[in-house]
């Protein structure tokens, strides 16, 4: 029997760790009607998506804003694998965004269905039906303007990714990045939005290299999953809001990498790492990853317990509709490979069952995303062609009246030339002759243009600064751009690098870049791991094929021969 005062004990402890909670749910509840007051409607967002947070409405508030609350506790329900409820709060709230059409102004309107739309699309991913996803996207993203397409590009490439036609989602994903990066005036997101969004474009591509090797096997694809979230870390660690979670997710991504390279040991010490970290752990979706990765090692290193331990954490049958359709196909096969190793025979058959079950679900799916989603990208090209179309009709009036302008300026111009047409003959005459005279000039001195020699060292030291800065490694080192950068024109600067290097521009730019990649793949072996693709875009190139033509004329051999003879004199 317990001692009564260690009952009271634990009551008192209960009561003051509940008091703190409620006391910490309303000092930020406090703190978010003071954001919606000042309306800061980006803080408000951020911080209503917090799946820890409790939120209680403390006043009341503009439509908008009572809109994106409904819409983000829907979010939270989602992050905490509440996927059936959160989907129907998400449907609820765009029937009333959808109602309130006419009483919102027209940004808050399609900010307010973006939002919903990326979370249903989302829920239906985690779910496994992609169509659905594809299907409430095209459905609910009518009539929304230009911007939010853009925004949606990410959107495919995850059906893409999903589908398995890995090399567009890729393509997808870097228009994706260059849209968000060329976007110099914000209009697809605003400064306090971009850097996210582009270190979530960043970990998406990540995740797709991810799911390309565990179809292919080729590792090499595993070295562009960890540049890519290298690439997002980057970007987040700078942001005192993310920076910690970023750190965190990173190590847990490593983890994976480790663990789909069977490195168990290590795998496992970043997983332990990251199950002590408090700021992950929070997140429902990130302890969700890790502890199935743990189980996953577990299995494989055939420690059933532990592994029956951590699956225990994720799953039971009651329950399994909180987990996402990934996660769930691998608990069911983990528990067969566990049973198994235990000679339960038993379970072991019915979870490999159910395995198989969940894949024949995902085979139609995709099947069916695979001819819904060629037919979705049809529909865009149409619309945004439509859209085209009418906004020039506005035009065609203007258009025409400017036609008829010209034309009158023409006849009177013909009507000129005819008036002084002797006069403008003998002139031509005249100017004709003295073009030929210059012409002969022009052969005979090859060298006619005269470049100071104090402009001639002036820019081959300013050349030589732009070398020792590796300018050239970006696909900006064109011509007119180094032209303006050193302050002549592309004339001189086309001739100065003609007669003191010996070479044409575009063979100078070749050189210097292949020349340092050399180097590079000879001191560097992890770049040795990239894809032709990367190593291309890192090095200046806008496409493969351009970088792959510059290395054969360099090296007479293609970039993955010559890296294979590097490896292969390293063994030897």
């Amino acid at each position: 029997m317990i001692p009564a005062k260690k009952i009271f004990y634990i009551l008192f402890f209960i009561s003051i760790r509940i008091f703190s909670q409620n006391s910490f749910f309303q000092k930020t509840s406090l703190e978010i009607d003071s954001l919606i007051k000042k309306d800061q409607w980006e803080l408000v967002h951020f911080k209503l998506n917090d799946e820890n947070l409790k939120f209680k409405r403390i006043s009341k508030y503009p439509l908008r804003y009572h809109l994106l609350i409904k819409v983000d506790s829907a979010s939270v329900l989602y992050k905490k694998g509440k996927y059936s409820e959160a989907k129907n709060a998400i449907l609820s709230s765009l029937n009333q965004i959808e109602n309130s059409r006419n009483t919102l102004q027209i940004p808050d309107y399609e900010g307010l269905k973006h939002i919903a739309i990326t979370r249903l699309f989302y829920i239906e991913k985690r779910s496994g039906n992609i169509l659905q996803g594809l299907k409430y996207l095209n459905y609910f993203s009518k009539g929304m303007s230009p911007v939010y397409k853009k925004k949606q590009i990410i959107f495919l490439a995850v059906a893409y990714s999903e589908l398995g036609n890995y090399t567009k989602s890729i393509e997808l994903l870097n228009i994706h990045l260059k849209d968000i990066k060329f976007d110099v005036k914000n209009s697809l997101y605003s400064s306090f939005l971009k850097n996210g969004e582009i270190a979530a474009a960043y970990n998406t591509k990540g995740d797709t290299f991810v799911k390309w090797y565990k179809d292919v096997g080729d590792s090499k694809l595993l070295d562009s999953a960890q540049y890519s979230y290298e690439n997002a870390y980057k970007i987040m660690k700078g942001l005192s809001n993310f920076s910690l979670y970023s750190k965190a997710l990173l190590i847990s991504r490593q983890a994976n990498l480790k663990l789909l390279k069977k490195q168990y040991a290590a795998s496992l010490l970043l997983y332990n790492k990251c199950e002590k970290d408090s700021v992950i752990m929070n997140k429902n979706l990130s302890r969700e990853i890790i502890w199935l990765g743990k189980a996953e090692i577990y299995t494989f290193i055939k420690k059933p317990d532990s592994a029956f331990y951590y699956i225990k954490k994720l799953y039971n049958e009651k329950s399994s509709s909180k987990c996402s359709y990934e996660n769930k196909l691998k608990i069911y096969h983990l528990l067969s490979i566990n049973y198994e190793n235990i000679k339960d025979n038993k379970n072991a058959y019915k979870f490999a069952k159910l395995s198989l079950v969940e894949i024949e679900k995902k085979n139609i799916q995709n099947t069916s995303g695979t001819n819904f989603l060629g037919k979705y990208e049809q529909q865009e090209i149409r619309s945004i062609s439509e859209e085209t179309i009418k906004d020039n009709k506005k035009y065609i009036f203007l258009l025409i009246i400017c036609t008829i302008l010209i034309a009158i300026v023409i006849i009177f111009y013909i009507r000129y030339r005819y008036n002084k047409k002797k006069m403008i003959f003998i002139e031509f005459q005249k100017k004709d002759d003295e073009k030929k005279t210059l012409k002969v000039a022009v052969e005979n001195d090859k060298n006619l243009i005269v470049i100071e020699d104090e402009l001639v060292k002036r820019v081959l030291k300013n050349l030589e600064l732009l070398e020792s800065e590796k300018k050239f490694l970006s696909n900006d080192f064109k011509l007119a751009s180094i032209a303006k950068t050193l302050n002549t024109n592309t004339a001189y600067l086309s001739k100065i690098i003609n007669e003191h290097k010996g070479i044409s521009f575009s063979e100078y730019v070749n050189d210097l870049r292949i020349n340092y990649l050399l180097k590079e793949l000879q001191e560097n072996q992890t770049l040795r791991k990239y894809t032709i693709q990367t190593i291309s875009e890192e090095f200046g190139y806008k496409s493969p094929t351009t970088f792959i033509k510059a290395f054969k004329d360099r090296t007479q051999m293609t970039p993955s021969d010559y890296i294979k003879e590097l490896n292969n004199s390293a063994v030897k």
